[in-house]
């Protein structure tokens, strides 16, 4: 097969398994403006830490196990091999999953305290728990469909979850008028309708697990639980961090007055001045969601770029076809960082009925960190793309290596800057660590696996993108919807050029080709 074609595939389903993810984060993004007019950041503060706890407890939960069986069952016999491995790793999970959710509901006060979570919030983080086991239980079986090359499938669960979810929040929120425990109920029950939606890949490939099997799969998987931990160090240790934030230096650095946020001073009275540290974190735990846009790719990318490697690897022209791929990714990445970032401000400004706007002003202090956190999002794509050498060389200790160099980074920035600067250090800080990252596992992996990357025509892209936000940013007369748009479509091209790359054919990627090479 001719590397247009594989390309194409790969583009292929990165769309179809980016269906669930694009609709999911959009209407997630659509739920969190309704959020926004029903919950001040202050009041939606404990579902910011609850989900930056879960990035952390997921990876305890799996214990490797998804990456464990993308591996083992690719090398596996398909029929017998491939349902044994399937069926030792669920096995794996669950038992390791209810442990750590007993703990979860027997233990919560220890539990909250670790989270910063005030006592108050204790049944949410019951709920917590379910969400946690529930969503352990459907990694293998999402994998699964995964190697199977059935995006669609893998969609399709993806989008009831989310329907199910969203659904729910409406009529938890805006039908009975429930609180913010709304959220995490409606989670809960997504999450049970995705894993009764899975029931026929489980109970098509389970059978007795292999004790042998799992001693390799769990040796191969174990190096990524303190990788996985450091990764979530670099991408939610900031929150928790801004959870300690002293609330008088919130309030000054954020200008918190009783004149323009009186109903803060309301809630401080009865509650205490911790209120202002907690409007802070709900504030980040919010905007942020805008730079999630660009994440949505770097997601979707992720999905279909690990069977396609794996599957690809001994092509003759391998290393010359993943480089192609590098190309691509770095475009759509930078175009995307322009983009959200020349946009956010009219996007959080769209009028809605009753003079409101699409977010609610009380989140718009954290815009400046929008640009920031997108960068982070570039670096994160990269360190994807560089995990291919790591894998088709057995290698996974350099995952432990790139994400400990990246979480010590990101522990002593946010422990130097957050507690003076707040919601711009955050944000910096998880950057510089995803930027730290993907330049050590790209420095480990080279002599192992070689990849003709374009370096010079990549930093000429990257120069350019740097140069075009300077440039809009500092002449306001540029900061106009129709005249960013031009901008955007403009650095799309130049960069296309940079890089070497037909714009046709990226276009073209996305389409399925009419003939298959044999």
């Amino acid at each position: 097969m001719s590397s247009g074609n594989r390309i194409r595939r790969l583009a292929s389903e990165t769309a179809v398994y980016g269906i669930s993810s694009v609709v999911g984060r959009l209407i997630n993004f659509l739920l969190f403006p309704l959020y926004s007019q029903v919950f001040p950041p202050d009041v939606y503060q404990p579902v910011v830490l609850i989900y930056a706890a879960f990035i952390f407890l997921n990876i305890l939960y799996q214990h490797g196990m998804e990456s464990s069986y993308l591996k083992f069952a690719t090398e596996l016999d398909e029929r017998t091999g491939r349902s044994s491995a399937f069926s030792t790793a669920v096995v794996s999970v669950t038992l390791i999953s209810l442990c750590l959710s007993a703990i979860v509901w027997l233990l919560p006060e220890p539990v909250s305290r670790l989270m910063e979570l005030d006592t108050r919030y204790l049944p949410l983080l019951m709920w917590g728990g379910w969400i946690l086991l529930l969503d352990a239980l459907a990694v293998v079986p999402f994998a699964d469909l995964r190697l199977q090359n059935r995006p669609w499938m893998f969609a399709g669960i993806r989008l009831a979850n989310i329907t199910v979810n969203v659904g729910l929040n409406i009529l938890f929120i805006f039908g009975l008028g429930w609180g913010i425990e709304s959220i995490l109920l409606a989670n809960v029950a997504a999450s049970a309708a995705s894993l009764v939606l899975l029931s026929p890949t489980i109970l098509s490939r389970i059978t007795a697990p292999d004790s042998t099997l799992w001693r390799r799969m769990i040796r191969f998987g174990l190096p990524f639980i303190p990788g996985g931990l450091g990764y979530a160090v670099t991408e939610r240790i900031n929150i928790f961090f801004l959870a300690r934030m002293d609330p008088e230096t919130a309030r000054s650095l954020y200008h918190l007055t009783p004149e323009s946020h009186p109903n803060l001073y309301d809630r401080a009275v009865e509650q205490g001045p911790i209120v202002f540290t907690e409007f802070v974190v709900g504030t980040y735990g919010g905007i942020i969601k805008l730079a999630v846009l660009m994440a949505l790719f770097v997601q979707m990318f992720r999905y279909a770029w690990q069977p396609f490697f794996l599957q690809h690897q001994k092509d003759e022209d391998a290393s010359e076809l993943f480089g192609k791929v590098f190309s691509i990714l770095t475009l759509v990445l930078l175009t995307a960082f322009l983009g959200i970032s020349f946009l956010a401000d009219e996007l959080v400004r769209l009028p809605l009925p009753g003079g409101r706007t699409l977010i609610s002003s009380g989140y718009w202090l954290g815009l400046p960190i929008i640009p920031i956190a997108l960068i982070g999002y570039l670096f994160q794509g990269w360190y994807y793309h560089f995990s291919a050498g790591a894998y088709i060389k057995d290698v996974s200790k350099y995952f432990l290596h790139a994400t400990l160099a990246g979480s010590v980074l990101a522990l002593v920035l946010n422990a130097l800057l957050v507690p003076s600067y707040g919601m711009w250090a955050a944000a910096a800080a998880t950057s510089a660590a995803y930027g730290l990252m993907s330049l050590t596992l790209l420095l480990l992996v080279r002599d192992k696996y070689s990849v003709p990357y374009q370096w010079a025509r990549t930093g000429w892209a990257v120069l350019t993108a740097g140069a075009f936000y300077i440039t809009w940013n500092r002449v306001g007369a540029l900061q106009h919807w129709w005249i960013e748009t031009i901008l955007v479509a403009v650095y799309a091209v130049l960069a296309s050029r940079l890089l070497g790359i037909r714009l046709d054919a990226v276009r073209n990627s996305f389409r399925r080709p009419h003939t298959r090479n044999k």
